[in-house]
């Protein structure tokens, strides 16, 4: 009997130690619970790709919608937030939360409850969150937009672009062509046997054309004949990319073509194959490229309302320099058109004559 009791304190004094780092961390949990009450929109606000108002809307979030919390930054004007199935930041001022079975604006509520401080990395948030977004193809600019307004509040700021020349590796299934484009139209470059290894910069918002290099050859093939390791076996690309984390590319023919293909036999061309390219756009190749053309093109004034380049002064040595006539000052004297000079009209006289006509 003495024995049993000897085993029975031993034993509770060993489990005290657990129990008690058990109740600690429920306790714990409790408390981040507590400190994370999920919040509400005291207004309609829009949820954006960043903590700022220039970034892409990702959605609306009406009024009274409830959102949770994942943190703000450390002066609370942005908080990121989950609401349905999206994603976003909410400037901190439209945000309420629910304290105590009443709502009050996080700002007010900084001494009650601790709401975690995040920093926002645009690589890794962006990669996360906005693979199958249209705005994710035009990363790269807005990745420049986010080095361009960048705030210390925002945290560290990377020294480099995020994503770079980073690419995937990708094996064709079957023999493919490359193309000078995403679409059967573009002239071939080569052939691709089956089985060969390719590295993939990225793909076409859909996966269906993919932008990548063999050997020294840079152009598209189709995502469906591509395919990529994942859990333990290969499959095609169009159905796992989102998985491997291949960026979304858009397709620029100009600046694509300028970039690899100088040296092509087609590339004399280049005029009508960029004439197909305007004829034949396809909304998911991305923005289109004669838009921003079009635009630097309204914007150049016009011949006549440029201004005349300025003539450098001539120096006369021992001579005063003769009159300049400016051809751009409009004489508001002059003679009607309709009006016939008069014989002896020192008016009416011709270019390289000396005298009026006779």
């Amino acid at each position: 009997m003495m024995r049993t009791l000897i085993l029975t304190a031993t034993l509770a004094a060993l489990c005290a130690p657990a129990l008690a780092a058990s109740a600690q961390a429920q306790s714990g949990r409790d408390e981040g619970r507590e400190q994370s009450p999920p919040g509400v929109a005291m207004r309609t606000t829009i949820m954006r790709a960043g903590p700022e108002g220039g970034y892409p809307t990702v959605r609306n979030v009406e009024r009274g919608g409830r959102v949770n919390i994942h943190g703000c930054l450390n002066d609370r004007s942005w908080c990121d937030v989950s609401y349905g199935n999206d994603r976003g930041w909410v400037p901190g001022s439209d945000l309420a939360a629910e304290y105590q079975g009443r709502q009050e604006s996080i700002a007010n509520l900084s001494g009650s409850f601790r709401i975690g401080t995040l920093t926002f990395s645009f690589g890794d948030y962006w990669a996360n969150h906005y693979r199958q977004r249209p705005f994710y193809s035009e990363r790269y600019r807005w990745e420049q937009h986010y080095f361009d307004r960048y705030q210390p509040n925002w945290g560290p700021r990377p020294g480099r672009s995020y994503w770079g020349d980073r690419t995937a590796t990708g094996y064709t299934l079957r023999r493919v062509w490359m193309y000078a484009g995403p679409d059967y139209d573009y002239p071939r470059l080569r052939r691709i046997g089956s089985g060969r290894r390719v590295d993939v910069y990225g793909c076409l918002r859909d996966w269906s054309w993919c932008d990548v290099r063999y050997g020294f050859d840079r152009g598209w093939v189709p995502g469906r004949d591509i395919a990529a390791s994942y859990q333990g076996r290969r499959r095609s690309i169009n159905t796992i990319a989102p998985y491997l984390g291949i960026g979304v590319l858009s397709f620029m023919f100009g600046t694509y073509w300028d970039d690899h293909y100088r040296n092509r036999t087609f590339y004399r061309e280049r005029d009508r194959w960029e004439h197909q390219y305007n004829q034949n756009y396809k909304p998911i190749w991305g923005p289109r490229q004669d838009d921003d053309r079009d635009d630097r093109r309204r914007v150049q004034p016009r011949r006549e309302e440029q201004q005349a380049p300025v003539q450098p002064p001539v120096h006369w040595q021992g001579q005063v320099q003769p009159p300049v006539q400016n051809q751009g000052h409009v004489d508001q004297k002059l003679k009607p058109r309709d009006k016939k000079p008069k014989p002896g009209d020192p008016d009416n006289v011709h270019p390289g004559q000396t005298g009026p006509n006779p």
